[in-house]
């Protein structure tokens, strides 16, 4: 070899392993370039972390409301290490109890959704009550009166009679209700001190017989002020109701001997004694 190619070939290999330390050598740098990579990938990965928590700071700032991103940078207790407080679980809705007056009497339970439909009150009236009969004061829901609800319960004979308005010895014409319950209805409002409701009604399977009568209040200035707190058919709907027969004590009775107490009705029913004597009404 001639010396200018050694000098080449010198020059050429500079920097290269001995010929015995290839396969080392070799080793090595593959080695060397694996680490190179590795650190590429976990720079790029705290990289990305960096960008994805940037991008929802900005988003946060951008999106939420003043108030909100207070709301979200508060101290959070449980981060903290502070104890939980339990949240309380929400409770059902409950449905407003009865007044007890109202939970305590059948017949005032029948009443008071009717009456309470128009927007206005209904609530014992003394004298309150008595052996086979009920009084009750219907308001407004400011106050102002709107007059009395009066209920009787008798217990009368199979040929018991209707009485007709203008208190003779006929009988008057009934109407039917379902469930064998006949009735007559007696409205007056030409009294303007005292506009009267009234239906009486019998069931037949038993002979019990209900008066109801809504009346205006007393002493009013016009005929509108006096008027009752129930309609016509209203008062009708209720007194031929089969659960108000069954609302009263077995034993009430407004012909019995307490009979004397029971309030006066517009149209009054005849009396076993007064059928039986043929005096009419009482």
């Amino acid at each position: 070899m001639t010396q200018p190619l050694g000098r080449l070939l010198e020059q050429a290999l500079d920097g290269e392993p001995a010929p015995r330390d290839e396969i080392d050598e070799v080793f090595r740098r593959a080695d060397k370039l694996r680490r190179r990579r590795l650190q590429a990938a976990v720079g790029a990965g705290v990289a990305v972390i960096a960008v994805i928590a940037a991008a929802g700071y900005a988003l946060t700032t951008t999106l939420l409301p003043p108030g909100q991103q207070r709301d979200a940078g508060r101290h959070d207790p449980v981060q903290a290490g502070a104890p939980v407080r339990p949240v309380a679980a929400p409770q059902a809705t409950r449905t407003a109890a009865p007044p007890p007056s109202i939970a305590a009497d059948p017949v005032l339970r029948l009443l008071a959704p009717i009456v309470e439909g128009r927007q206005e009150r209904i609530r014992p009236r003394p004298p309150e009550r008595g052996n086979g009969w009920r009084q009750y004061s219907v308001t407004d829901r400011d106050g102002t009166p709107r007059g009395t609800v009066t209920v009787a319960v008798y217990a009368t004979g199979r040929d018991f009679c209707f009485p007709v308005r203008a208190g003779s010895h006929r009988c008057a014409r009934v109407a039917w209700a379902p469930g064998g319950v006949e009735y007559v209805r007696y409205d007056d409002g030409n009294d303007r001190d005292w506009q009267a409701r009234q239906t009486t009604a019998r069931r037949t399977s038993d002979g019990r017989t209900i008066a109801l009568m809504a009346t205006g209040e007393h002493g009013g200035d016009t005929a509108a002020a006096g008027k009752p707190g129930l309609t016509g058919a209203q008062v009708e709907r209720l007194a031929t109701d089969r659960r108000l027969f069954d609302a009263f004590g077995r034993g009430e009775d407004c012909f019995g001997p307490s009979s004397g107490a029971c309030p006066a009705f517009k149209v009054p029913l005849p009396s076993p004694k007064d059928e039986e004597d043929g005096t009419g009404s009482r």
